[in-house]
């Protein structure tokens, strides 16, 4: 055995997010790491530290105490700042966890974004913003692309992906290590028997915060083209300020296709409401324009609801594990987007088996298994 791989090799998570869907994925996550940890016995699970990025120093702080031997970073690029290689902290915050830790510590990080080859700053839906990104992407965007990869995985001994699509990416940035784990799939308990049915009309659902990349005026074009009665419920309220606007023209959109009597926006979800939201849905769409395995889609599976996505590779890559779990529509394509959804509801054994598909997927990427995945990645990266 490698000397490196010594006993209680002390492991110590930081999730620089205190509220969200990376911090709820931490908090998801890490428990069962850390008992899977203790059960295998060359782990010593230290704890997940949340931290705002204002509280850095207090964090570098609980670091030097513990003196962990590998640390996990969940990183996120606006968790550090941004794609802003001028408002990044990243690089200045690794130098100072390094020096914190003890000589020859590993630091390994989950990539939640991975920015592929040919990304561009966006520049739909961002307000003023989208003049700055669209002169971004025709002068510095070479030196932001490295920014992105190299100047941000490069200064990890090992990166966890979840998509094997986007390994390759990672591995030109000179690592070594390198694992796709998929999203993990939240355990949830649901009362036995059917699906609840509140309702005589056909609902379906779109979960999460309004974003762009999330694409729910992606759907509200779609109802144009959905015969009546359908009801569609946009339920999520703004993550952050800057998608405020893209919030307001969604509504605007609403009002002027004469839609407010068939879509309802609900707000933020609690998260004690989320199961009653997909029991009462006949049909979930997930019309993302960009995804890195999503958080919000994942609640959706492990509900066994049957969904229906944006045909992005990514979205693909799920039926590539367990085929049939979710069905397609050509992405950014309203009116493809109304026509499955018409589809789908018409088919109501359709609709089930892919529920069942669903919650078989649910299964096989639980949080036991990905727990798992995890400790044998740490052994990679120890070993190397």
């Amino acid at each position: 055995m490698n000397a490196r791989l010594s006993p209680s090799i002390r492991v110590l998570w930081i999730t620089p997010e205190l509220q969200g869907g990376i911090a709820s994925y931490s908090r998801l996550l890490w428990p069962v790491v850390a008992e899977a940890a203790r059960a295998d016995g060359l782990f010593e699970p230290l704890m997940l530290l949340q931290t705002a990025l204002g509280e850095s120093a207090d964090a570098i702080s609980v670091v030097r105490d513990l003196q962990p031997q590998l640390v996990h970073v969940q990183h996120e690029y606006g968790l550090f700042g941004g794609t802003n290689l001028f408002l990044d902290v990243l690089p200045r915050w690794l130098r100072r966890l390094r020096q914190a830790v003890p000589r020859g510590t590993s630091i390994v990080a989950t990539a939640h974004k991975v920015l592929p080859d040919g990304y561009r700053l966006e520049t739909r839906g961002q307000g003023w913003c989208g003049l700055q990104n669209r002169m971004a992407n025709a002068t510095v965007l070479p030196w932001l692309r490295r920014s992105w990869r190299e100047g941000t995985w490069g200064r990890f001994d090992g990166v966890i992906a979840h998509s094997a699509l986007q390994v390759a990416c990672l591995q030109g940035c000179g690592l070594s290590a390198v694992a796709a784990i998929p999203h993990v799939v939240p355990e949830i308990s649901l009362p036995a028997g059917e699906r609840r049915r509140l309702h005589t009309v056909s609902r379906i659902t779109v979960f999460g915060y309004f974003c762009p990349e999330k694409g729910q005026d992606v759907v509200i074009e779609a109802m144009r083209h959905v015969r009546p009665p359908v009801l569609l419920r946009l339920a999520g309220g703004v993550g952050h300020p800057m998608n405020s606007g893209y919030h307001e023209r969604c509504q605007r959109r609403i009002a002027e296709l004469g839609l407010q009597d068939r879509v309802e926006v609900t707000g933020f979800v609690p998260e004690a409401d989320i199961s009653r939201l997909f029991q009462e849905s006949d049909l979930v769409v997930a019309p993302f324009r960009t995804t890195n395995g999503s958080g919000s889609l994942v609640q959706a599976l492990a509900r066994g609801a049957a969904v229906l996505a944006s045909d992005l590779p990514l979205n693909r890559e799920i039926n590539d594990r367990v085929p049939d779990t979710l069905a397609f529509f050509a992405s950014e394509d309203p009116l493809d987007c109304a026509r499955q959804i018409e589809t789908l509801l018409a088919d109501a054994n359709r609709r089930q088996s892919m529920g069942q598909q669903a919650s078989r997927y649910a299964v096989n990427h639980s949080p036991a298994l990905i727990a798992r995945q995890h400790l044998d990645f740490y052994r990679r990266v120890l070993s190397s």
